[in-house]
């Protein structure tokens, strides 16, 4: 490539990347709001929370709590239906449910539904803990996110504190202790009936409208020590609904998705630096690697996988730089998986979800073969390489300027050079067509061409 081309090439991809970083810009302010109907004066907000616990609900759950806080709402509802999820985003969900300084009243339902696992922790964080008719709770015993059990000494400590946790809530909001334990050390579940029987929750109610109504009244603590006493016969119901790139939002934050993000912004990066001027490659690389980046934040990774992530790209961008040909493309590839597994799997139990290791292999497979390509394909253009300098005068045509007797003048490239006939030649007229056999710093060997002799002898 040309240094024009070089020089050009970044001027012009930053305009389209920094187009790209205001788009996305855009997108993750619109990924951060929470969408409401126009509050009433006297209203409850609600929110559904029926998907995974994980890091999307966590954020969904906290603007739902901030929403609340600021419209004067009189309760948040959680209507909850989960088969649960992972533990830090149940700390982080119960920690912002116990902080609220808005009342917060967990419902489990529809009728069928449960608050399972992590649920339970989320249903009984709040002061305020409903079950519809046929739904259930419990089964709360920590295992790894591929569902394997956990070994014996860690699964104690974990035990011991998610106990002392749920004992703890369970105690301050006057309901039962140790059957809300046996959720955790014997995986215990309860329908409505059962924990409605033995306080594990407060009461039930067949739909949101009785569900007010028996609320109304009730005077629920918060950890402040401060007392409310709810006010909620009869009021509007408000609706808190995800904004419109939540599902995007979700999305991202799957690490499949993620390691997928990265893959492409490290093939686009790579394309643009082994063949500059591309620009395309560029600008979808760099709009991948602000997702991934914003993805990456919002999990629990371990930050050392990165850098031998990053080592990869670094290594496959040298190998088409150094004469390795693909030793270095080996090395990345081996870099790449471990990185990447230790970037999303070491987290333990607690870390989240992570990433299919078969996701990783493939991806991996898909690097190493178009390194190796792109590498190959490299050694085939400089082995193939047109001569230049000294070695591209070897062959070419000159004209004779003065008469070589053997030395003289000829023209080459219209530049005036220093001649000498090569043996058995001892003289040529000028005009003659001749051919340069070698080069000695600036002197030309040459001999006249089959044209040239072929002219000479039927003229003689």
């Amino acid at each position: 490539m040309s240094s024009r081309h070089t020089h050009h090439t970044p001027r012009a991809l930053s305009p389209l990347l920094l187009g790209a970083i205001l788009v996305v810009s855009v997108v993750l302010s619109f990924v951060f709001t929470v969408h409401t109907v126009e509050a009433a004066s006297a209203h409850v907000d609600m929110m559904l929370l029926n998907s995974d616990i994980g890091p999307a609900a966590t954020h969904f759950l906290q603007s739902a709590i901030a929403s609340a806080e600021s419209d004067g709402a009189r309760a948040l509802v959680i209507e909850i239906d989960t088969p649960g999820g992972d533990l830090q985003s149940m700390k982080d969900m119960t920690q912002a449910e116990l902080s609220s300084t808005v009342p917060i009243i967990a419902y489990v339902a529809p009728a069928g539904g449960r608050a399972a696992s992590a649920g339970a922790f989320i249903a009984l964080s709040a002061p305020l803990a409903v079950m519809a008719p046929a739904t259930r709770i419990g089964a709360s015993s920590p295992i790894q996110d591929t569902g394997q059990n956990i070994e014996s000494t860690l699964l104690s400590k974990l035990e011991n504190d998610l106990v002392t946790q749920i004992t703890g809530v369970q105690a301050r909001y006057h309901r039962n202790l140790p059957l809300a334990a046996l959720m955790v050390t014997k995986a215990a579940a309860y329908d409505d009936i059962a924990a409605i029987k033995d306080n594990i929750v407060n009461f039930g109610a067949v739909n949101l409208t009785e569900l007010l109504n028996k609320a109304d009244g009730q005077t629920v603590t918060f950890i402040s020590g401060r007392t409310v006493t709810l006010q909620t016969a009869g009021v509007a119901v408000n609706t808190l609904s995800p904004g419109a790139f939540e599902g995007l939002y979700s999305l991202l934050l799957d690490p499949n998705v993620a390691f997928l993000l990265f893959i492409v912004a490290m093939i686009g990066i790579y394309l643009e630096i082994s063949h500059p001027g591309m620009i395309l490659p560029g600008v979808v690389g760099g709009i991948a690697l602000i997702l991934f980046l914003f993805s990456a934040g919002s999990l629990s990774p371990n930050w050392a996988g990165l850098v031998l992530m990053l080592l990869a790209l670094a290594l496959l961008i040298l190998d088409v730089r150094l004469p390795t040909h693909g030793i270095l493309t080996v090395g990345a590839v081996i870099s790449l998986v471990i990185g990447s597994l230790l970037f999303f799997n070491s987290g333990g139990p607690t870390g989240g979800p992570q990433v299919n290791p078969l996701v990783v292999y493939i991806m991996a497979g898909l690097i190493a073969v178009l390194g190796f390509t792109l590498v190959a394909f490299i050694v085939r253009v400089q082995r193939s390489a047109i001569p230049s300098g000294v070695e591209s005068m070897i062959g070419a045509k000159a004209t004779v300027l003065t008469p070589l007797q053997p030395g003289g003048r000829v023209s080459y490239g219209g530049e005036d050079w220093a001649a000498t006939l090569e043996a058995p030649f001892t003289a040529l007229d000028p005009g003659t067509e001749v051919q340069i056999t070698a080069v000695e710093g600036l002197h030309l060997l040459v001999r006249p061409t089959i044209n040239a002799v072929s002219t000479t002898a039927l003229s003689e």
